[in-house]
């Protein structure tokens, strides 16, 4: 292998612990497997995560189709947007598919007439993100139109913070759950009651508990990583004690080593001149693989324990770092992202050098690359 990815079940299983802890027995868990599993594997890290979580999250049918042939039976939701044209599966397989636009609802109707099978929904509302999603407003009138449409059950309700993980302010977040609330009282007006509510993600579970109603969806965080440093901040300040721990080790192997002299370039470009005689090494990744031209010149990866720079450019298919100082012999063990020894780069390190977030990082990792559960 070029490289492989190794997951911890062990620290997986303890950080959907912490989240139930943290929602409370009255509150469902959903844990969100889409992208991939945030790049984690979804064939090796679903069958984990069903273990404990009440409710599985996903963005497209498709996803809810491969955590079917895994044969997980907790419910799915679907919370992308789903064609018209693939609704039979929807209702075929017992999903519960987010519902913002009348033509889905109509084709869930159609179908759970053909299937004699319920067509389960959330209805997703807009509170403040302007993405997808019901105008508070048009509620009543879009929950009219549903009702009237046979076979089609509102099972659910929910929104999405916008803001809640990048600020330590809370306002916005506070506004967006009076207008859900608002909107909560405009389904029970026009008679709707849903049974699952639900609006915190990571960030509001760990920082408003308060508004988890009666379901809380998880992602990031159950895969070990904070959604930001303000989060983070933020529940030390209201002394919430929670310990999340990464759950993906990224590896690969030293490629070749080549001595460097005083003058020789390195890498596409010639943007990186040696200073002094060096000893490099290439490994066999680059930006295909997902580790971001970005990290050019700027980034780190882990040789016997020690953290050593990326030199030159980061190629499609090729990384070259600068182990003058550790030493390092053919096939050694290179950590990418993960611990090695007390040395440790985290998906947070990556982001703050290309200028992005955890969830690219993670998201981007190339699904070919082989996941592996790692023996405890």
């Amino acid at each position: 292998m070029l490289s492989w990815i190794e997951i911890d079940g062990e620290r997986l299983r303890t950080n959907i612990d912490t989240f139930k802890k943290l929602v409370g027995s009255g509150t469902a868990l959903m844990v969100v497997v889409k992208a991939n599993a945030y790049g984690h594997g979804l064939e090796v890290v679903t069958p984990i995560i069903a273990e404990q979580a009440d409710w599985l999250g996903v963005n497209s049918v498709d996803e809810a189709l491969a955590v079917t042939r895994l044969g997980v039976e907790k419910p799915i939701a679907i919370l992308g947007h789903t064609d018209p044209d693939q609704i039979e599966q929807v209702v075929r397989n017992g999903y519960r598919q987010v519902l913002y636009r009348l033509d889905v609802a109509q084709a869930l109707s159609e179908w759970a007439a053909k299937l004699n099978a319920p067509a389960k929904v959330h209805i997703k509302i807009e509170t403040g993100t302007n993405r997808q999603g019901v105008a508070p407003s048009e509620i009543e009138g879009f929950v009219g139109t549903i009702q009237k449409l046979p076979g089609v059950e509102i099972e659910g309700a929910y929104t999405h913070f916008a803001n809640i993980e990048d600020t330590l302010d809370p306002s916005f977040a506070r506004s967006q759950s009076r207008k859900f609330q608002e909107a909560l009282a405009a389904l029970e007006r026009a008679g709707a009651r849903p049974q699952h509510v639900h609006a915190s993600a990571t960030a509001g579970a760990v920082l408003y508990p308060e508004l988890s109603f009666t379901m809380a969806r998880v992602g990031i965080g159950a895969y070990g990583i904070w959604p930001s440093r303000e989060t983070r901040l933020a529940a030390r300040e209201r002394g919430r004690n929670v310990t999340l721990s990464p759950v993906l080790t990224w590896k690969t192997r030293v490629a070749q080593v080549k001595q460097v002299n005083t003058g020789d370039y390195v890498g596409y470009g010639l943007t990186y001149q040696a200073t002094r005689p060096m000893q490099l090494v290439v490994l066999p990744i680059g930006y295909y693989d997902g580790y971001d031209r970005k990290l050019s010149n700027a980034g780190r990866a882990l040789v016997r324990g020690r953290a050593v720079p990326v030199i030159g450019r980061v190629a499609m298919n090729m990384t070259m770092l600068d182990v003058t100082d550790v030493g390092a012999q053919l096939d050694d063990e290179v950590v990418l992202l993960g611990q090695q020894g007390d040395a440790e780069i985290r998906a947070e390190d990556l982001a703050e050098k290309i200028g992005s977030i955890p969830y690219e990082v993670l998201a981007r990792l190339n699904p070919l690359i082989p996941r592996i559960l790692k023996a405890n």
